[in-house]
């Protein structure tokens, strides 16, 4: 190897056991600092030159992720969340009801918003539905990490790595959606099924018995109401309008990054027009920075493996391991590894290279592997992450062996169903 390779290959294992590690001594160390702190060292040994930094920055992927984290954090301040905590609290009449519905109202919800907002807004309400009932928590949270990520597999903005995933392929939004929403909702009964069996003595009574009812009089008690606002229908508005412009950009020639960055772009002026007490600041506050960051670092950190001729052997290296990433079984493996030992954004952007625009079947296939893996572990995806940091931090421990005799089961079987459903 030339010494940029080795440079570059280096620099790649340091950043990517800092992204895994995520701890050094005592220090914490963030996924953006990491993914930041490799690309000012591909930049200053050379791999990568001041233009090719400039290439390397996708503002496609940024425009989109920006876009639609400004509209979730505008659905946020007028109240979305709450709204459906009604409307789901009202039509629980036992536990297994509650399991499923909060598990389906999660899974669309991530299906049309990212869904790290979904759960960090979602998990403090399940916590006091389940504190109203005297139920434990727990088995409510685990199916809520669980059906958000499932949920988020369905469109190409559930999540971070769909949304890469949408821009790098070429696959329409509305082709990306009809190839994997029926996948996510198989996946997803799988997994209520799955917490139920599991969870079944804190589901049903006696563990084989009937639900165990839920006193509605309670629930709807504890369930926060707003009445509905010409802000919050303002919103609401531009969301439909956005996924209208997602579907339609094929034939309107347009971008859907340019779509939602300019949905985006009008609520940050339209909504404080319309809500006297809502400023831009709180709504920029409400944008996932560090995930941006963590893309840009991400871009620039793999386009040094790129130019350096590192990235064709690490995908030279895969084929001769047998699996390669020419099947979707092969792909699925090895996907599923990488985004449990990287996280899966790293994952996609580092395996993308290696399947060919015009491929939509591959490309499918690391959009539901990388995605259905993270539900494997607590550390899998940042879903899990949030809401069991969300749920401590209101008295609530989900413990690893509570998340993993259900995750592992549900990853396994959603992971060959998709295998199946893709070949």
């Amino acid at each position: 190897m030339q010494t940029v390779t080795w440079l570059a290959l280096l620099v790649f294992l340091f950043t990517y056991a800092l992204i895994s590690i995520r701890r050094v001594r005592s220090v914490s160390i963030d996924r953006p600092a990491a993914a930041l702190f490799g690309a000012m060292l591909m930049i200053l040994l050379g791999v990568v030159t001041a233009d090719q930094v400039l290439e390397a920055i996708d503002l496609n992927i940024i425009g989109l992720l920006l876009g639609m984290m400004i509209i979730v954090s505008c659905l946020e301040i007028t109240g979305l969340f709450d709204r459906v905590a009604v409307l789901l609290m009202s039509g629980c009449a036992d536990r297994f009801t509650l399991l499923w519905l909060s598990m389906g109202v999660t899974a669309l919800l991530s299906a049309l918003i990212l869904n790290d907002t979904v759960v960090l807004m979602f998990t403090p309400i399940l916590i006091k539905v389940c504190r109203s009932i005297d139920a434990n928590p727990v088995p409510f949270l685990v199916g809520e990490a669980l059906a958000a990520n499932i949920g988020s597999v369905a469109t190409g903005v559930g999540n971070p790595q769909n949304a890469y995933i949408l821009i790098q392929s070429g696959i329409s939004f509305s082709d990306f959606a009809l190839a994997l929403a029926p996948l996510a909702m198989i996946s997803l009964a799988v997994a209520v099924g799955i917490v139920a069996m599991v969870f079944r003595k804190e589901i049903f009574d006696g563990g084989l018995g009937r639900p165990l009812p839920i006193d509605r009089s309670l629930v709807v008690s504890t369930a926060p109401r707003k009445r509905m606002e010409r802000p919050f229908f303002l919103v609401l508005a531009v969301l439909v309008v956005v996924f209208v412009g997602f579907t339609a950009s094929s034939w309107i020639g347009i971008p859907i990054s340019l779509v939602a960055f300019l949905g985006g772009c009008f609520l940050l002026l339209a909504l404080p027009l319309v809500k006297r007490d809502t400023s831009t600041a709180p709504i920029l506050r409400g944008v996932d920075w560090t995930l941006i960051l963590f893309f840009v670092g991400l871009f620039v950190l793999l386009k040094g493996v790129e130019t350096s001729g590192l990235m064709d052997m690490m995908l030279d290296s895969f084929a001769d391991m047998g699996a390669g990433v020419a099947s979707v079984a092969g792909l699925t493996v090895i996907s599923s590894l990488l985004s449990n030992l990287i996280s899966n954004v790293p994952a996609v952007m580092l395996l993308s290279p290696g399947i060919p625009v015009g491929n939509d079947t591959l490309w499918l296939g690391l959009a539901t592997s990388s995605t259905l893996a993270g539900n494997a572990t607590i550390l899998g995806a940042a879903a899990n992450v949030i809401v069991v940091e969300k749920g401590l931090s209101m008295g609530v421990e989900v413990r690893l062996w509570d998340f993993v005799k259900a995750g592992v089961p549900v990853t396994l079987v959603t992971l060959l169903i998709s295998v199946l459903f893709l070949s």
